[in-house]
Order: structure tokens, then C-alpha cells, then sequence
């Protein structure tokens, strides 16, 4: 499906590995470590370097050569990370490669496959569109100023704390944090409409960023 187009913010989520079972991290853990999961991936997306980068495809597959699972997005082009938070607070990186047009953030576990990241609720999204950052919740959106084009960012969750944060990697500063509601685990959530994006995950919190 065509990249959609961004509104106004008018107001202020287990992982999936292994046989369709949750795997969510411990209370303490700061390093959550995930690859992408295929069932979830939409057809327009591949998968590469061992399952850490997605790569946008123009034409994709065709939607009945891929195993059509419950778990995979069927209208947006959207993947999933296979590892949930339920506490804790985690750090994550994205190399962009290419694309002026994705979304990351942070998604209900058992959120609709029909919608894509940034339509409800139970998704918080930094969105990336026409060379500006957005906070996207609902299917609204609100910019974020004074953000450059992006090669490299982080994402820090705080559970407890209620925050997603985006990260400058290189000044290990905070861009901008979204306040959430979480009712759930979440896992880590991809959308993207050209280009490619690639995951790093494994690393702790920046000691500056810790309980940030």
C-alpha cells in the first residue's frame, strides 16, 4: 500500500519466536535483543542480515505466495520484533538506509494486522515523512522541530516510566519523548515505504540515558 499521508495530533503493547509464543523480557533487563519476524512481515518486505534489516520492494511479493498466518500484516508494510517488554527499560538502534519514508516505535503484541503502526491506540510511533519527524498516536501526528535527515537514531523505553523516547546516537541526547498508556507487553514495531532499514539491538541504555 502507498506510504499514507500524516494529520495534525489533536491530543496528547510478548515477543513472537518459536511456535507463536510470547518471549518477553525480565523486570531488570536493559539489553532487549530481537530480530524480525517473518510471520509478521507484509509481502511488499523483505527480510536481511539474518533477519535485523528490512528492505522495502516496490512490488513485493505476491500476497499468496507467502504463508498467510494470523500474525502477518495484511494491508500496511509493517514487521514486528519477536521479543516483548513487560518491564524495564530498553534500548534499541536503526540505521536508515535510503528511505524517507518508515515509522518505529513500539506496538501491542496482539495488534490488528489489518491497520499499521500509528492508526491507534495500541502503537507509539516516531514517524519519518517528506524530511520531518513526527510523533504519531491514533493517526494523528505532531513534528518535531529541529531534527535532521537520519542516518543512525535510537529508541529508548522506559515501561514503568511510560515513555519512548527518540535518541540522537551520536550526542546521546533525547530528541523527543511520547508519553504512553501501555496496557500490555509490547514489542518493537517497523513501517516502511522505500528503502531499508536496519536493527541494533543487544546494547545497554547509555549510562546518560539511564532512568532518563
Amino acid at each position: 500500500m502507498a506510504a499514507p499521508m500524516l494529520r495534525a495530533l489533536r491530543r496528547p503493547g510478548w515477543g513472537l519466536r518459536g511456535a507463536g509464543r510470547p518471549r518477553a523480557s525480565g523486570p531488570h533487563r536493559r539489553d532487549i535483543s530481537f530480530k524480525l519476524d517473518e510471520r509478521t512481515a507484509h509481502s511488499s518486505l523483505d527480510l536481511s542480515k539474518k533477519d535485523t534489516g528490512v528492505i522495502y520492494r516496490m512490488l513485493g511479493i505476491d500476497p499468496t505466495k507467502v504463508p498467510q498466518n494470523p500474525e502477518r500484516f495484511r494491508e500496511w508494510a509493517v514487521v514486528l520484533g519477536d521479543a516483548a517488554v513487560s518491564s524495564g527499560q530498553h534500548y534499541w538502534e536503526v540505521t536508515v538506509k535510503r528511505s524517507q519514508q518508515f515509522r518505529i516505535g513500539v506496538a501491542d503484541v496482539d495488534i490488528s494486522r489489518d491497520g499499521c503502526i500509528g492508526h491507534d491506540d495500541r502503537s507509539w510511533v516516531f514517524a519519518y515523512s517528506h524530511h520531518r519527524w513526527y510523533v504519531m498516536l491514533a493517526n494523528e501526528t505532531t513534528p518535531i522541530r529541529n531534527v535532521g535527515n537520519p542516518e543512525r537514531v535510537g529508541l529508548l523505553l522506559d515501561y514503568e516510566g511510560r515513555k519512548l523516547s527518540l535518541v540522537d546516537v551520536g550526542k546521546q541526547v533525547l530528541i523527543h519523548t511520547l508519553a504512553t498508556e501501555f496496557q500490555g507487553p509490547v514489542v518493537p514495531a517497523f513501517a516502511l515505504w522505500d528503502g531499508e532499514l536496519l536493527t541494533h539491538s543487544g546494547v545497554d541504555v547509555p549510562k546518560n540515558l539511564r532512568d532518563s
